[in-house]
């Protein structure tokens, strides 16, 4: 087996699989001073598939994960895959209501989590008939021999995506493997990520940029990981780790960036320079803060904006290591690059002001079509009807422009409000 049989594997479940068998003694992730390599996690989600299936969890199942930053988190996604389950990874602090909301939603069957939040799991278990059992690692790690593994197809369901909910209530996004498998791909090679890189990330798992982006896409290449819990009391810890493994790559949204020119004046002992590429997104991009950042770090053309979002299983457009960033005429909007192979972009007309598509540095609605849009959103087909369009086009309800030579700028959202409360 080489590494091209894992880049053509057609599941997530598989394309792991492969890695694990191909690279076995090789570093996964390192978290918490413990390295996982690929054949430890393939043995323990084995074993946590066992635990699963012991307590009758089985094809088809949803079952959410509330976890913090651990290896059990792999072991229980990848266990749920590999007994046909379909895994949904959310947010802890999301409240006893919305939670159990999402449970509801997603009809999920048990849910997965650790002692810290089993109090407020319980109480969202309370409000969720559906939910039938609360499940630990210790009822999941059991010694017993994997269950066979489950045989998924390309267009079967990978797991849950739920959005945020910070412009209206969570919904679940469908992601098939061939959506996460094809966005791997295209986002390794836009991003330029090869075996030699050396990948940080304090991104949560249950955010698609930390799982999708940073958990998923290094075994591609058998890049290895080195995970830390999201603290933003202390930033120093992320930097303090590029520093200490000479990390070549990590990813941040703005307010990361700005979090670290604000609160780590001190940058005796900090030595970011062997960072070939900074992505950048998740929310809107600022020149001040690249310019901020990488003049306080002593750096330069590391920072990399980029865009996407959860419909689109993460990735759409992300610009190139080392390219001098690109402004638009008025100067207030930074280009995100141009969209990644396979990805298609068009700016149209608000939908209330006809369906138009717009010329060459004209805002409008940005809507995309790549291997990576949803199957649509769980349980909601009236919501999905609305972002899907005709011929595969998604939607996105951000605004933006593409300039002549083909360049994205995101300018802003179609309906700027953000629910506080």
């Amino acid at each position: 087996m080489v590494d091209d049989d894992v880049k053509g594997a057609p599941t997530l479940t598989e394309m792991m699989r492969r890695r694990a068998a191909l690279s076995p003694g090789q570093q996964y992730f390192r978290l918490y001073d413990e390295t996982v390599t690929y054949g430890r996690f393939w043995e323990q989600s084995g074993r946590y598939a066992a635990g699963l299936a012991r307590a009758g969890v089985s094809a088809g199942d949803k079952i959410c994960l509330i976890y913090p930053t651990c290896a059990e988190f792999f072991y229980t996604f990848f266990g749920a895959l590999r007994v046909g389950a379909v895994p949904v990874p959310l947010y802890p602090t999301l409240g006893v209501e919305t939670t159990a909301a999402i449970f509801r939603d997603s009809e999920a069957v048990t849910v997965a989590t650790i002692g810290w939040f089993r109090t407020g799991v319980d109480e969202s278990c309370g409000l969720a008939p559906n939910v039938r059992q609360v499940l630990e690692p210790p009822d999941l790690d059991v010694d017993a021999p994997a269950p066979p593994l489950a045989v998924a197809k390309a267009n079967d369901l990978a797991f849950l995506q739920y959005t945020s909910g910070s412009t209206g209530r969570p919904r679940g996004v469908m992601l098939t493997h061939a959506n996460v498998v094809a966005t791997i791909h295209f986002m390794a090679e836009a991003a330029g990520i090869t075996a030699d890189d050396r990948v940080v990330s304090w991104l949560p798992l249950y955010h698609d940029m930390g799982l999708i982006g940073c958990a998923f896409t290094p075994p591609l290449s058998c890049t290895p990981i080195w995970l830390l819990p999201p603290d933003l009391r202390n930033p120093r810890q992320w930097l303090s780790l590029i520093t200490e493994i000479r990390a070549t790559f990590t990813v941040s949204p703005d307010f990361g960036y700005r979090n670290c020119v604000r609160n780590v004046r001190d940058t005796s002992g900090l030595d970011l320079t062997s960072l070939k590429a900074a992505l950048s997104g998740a929310e809107p991009v600022r020149l001040s803060t690249i310019e901020a950042f990488e003049s306080h770090f002593g750096l330069k053309r590391v920072i990399s904006p980029c865009y996407g979002l959860a419909e689109a299983t993460l990735a759409v457009a992300i610009w190139p290591r080392g390219v001098p960033l690109r402004r638009d005429p008025s100067g207030h909007f930074l280009s995100v690059g141009k969209p990644c192979r396979g990805v298609s972009v068009r700016i149209l007309a608000p939908l209330d002001e006809g369906t138009a598509e717009r010329p060459a540095g004209v805002e409008g609605e940005i809507c995309v079509k790549s291997p990576g849009i949803m199957k649509g959103y769980y349980n909601n087909p009236a919501a999905t009807e609305k972002v899907l369009m005709p011929g595969g086009w998604l939607r996105t309800g951000d605004l933006g422009f593409v300039d002549a030579e083909g360049f994205l700028f995101v300018t802003g959202r179609l309906k700027d409000l953000i629910i506080l409360g």
